[in-house]
């Protein structure tokens, strides 16, 4: 079983297809509404990563019907604005959707992992955030972050064949190159040597990767076209 968040954003809901060919999927969304599944191997639970009850009934609702359970964080929140400006109630909701809710979500299920003996925990993460780019301090904060959390669960929970990586993505034709004006589209495929953005089909080909591969963990897999 797969569970993705985020599954109603710009990357989610492009991807939420293609890990249906490789298992069953649980795709959760807070706020934006999704239509109906695809195929009867996709379902929608709506879900505030941001709530640790809704959590806990989540797990609890759950408990004992996640086989081979891999978990894949890619629900992400961006409040743009300057360090010396930024505003501290900005800072904790992106904290809380990016850092806490991924933490919250995985410390829930992560018993049925263990009591498996075999669980994938995959964090999706962002060139942009690791360069630090302007006006991006909590975004970039929050996916850097990452980086320490999933070598300790790496460190952790390697013992029960339980492995968790980072997926660091550069530009899709789907997510944030959606926002950007075509000035910016532009600069940024001058910088990609196949002049094209990535698709939600080169993310699930990593995923499926990750999943066969016990031995890979606590690794980052950077998927950018090679971004200069």
């Amino acid at each position: 079983m797969i569970i993705l968040t985020g599954s109603s954003g710009g990357i989610g809901k492009g991807l939420i297809g293609h890990l249906s060919k490789i298992d069953n999927v649980i795709g959760t969304y807070n706020k934006s509404p999704v239509k109906d599944a695809p195929d009867d191997k996709i379902s929608y639970e709506k879900l505030d990563i941001e709530d640790p009850k809704a959590i806990g009934s989540f797990a609890q609702k759950w408990k004992g019907r996640l086989p081979h359970l891999t978990l894949v964080h890619s629900a992400v929140l961006n409040i743009d604005g300057l360090f010396a400006n930024y505003k501290e109630p900005d800072w904790d909701k992106v904290m809380r959707v990016n850092l806490k809710g991924n933490f919250l979500l995985t410390q829930a299920l992560l018993p049925q992992m263990i009591q498996e003996k075999w669980g994938r925990i995959i964090h999706i993460s962002s060139v942009i955030g690791m360069e630090g780019r302007v006006g991006t301090v909590a975004y970039s904060a929050s996916k850097t972050a990452l980086l320490g959390m999933s070598r300790v669960l790496a460190s952790e929970y390697g013992r029960f064949n339980i492995t968790s990586n980072i997926l660091n993505l550069g530009y899709f034709e789907s997510g944030l190159a959606d926002t950007l004006s075509g000035d910016v589209k532009k600069e940024i495929l001058g910088r990609i040597p196949s002049k094209s953005f990535g698709k939600t089909a080169d993310i699930a080909h990593a995923v499926e990767f990750l999943i066969k591969s016990g031995y890979v963990n606590g690794s980052v897999i950077t998927i950018d076209g090679a971004l200069q």
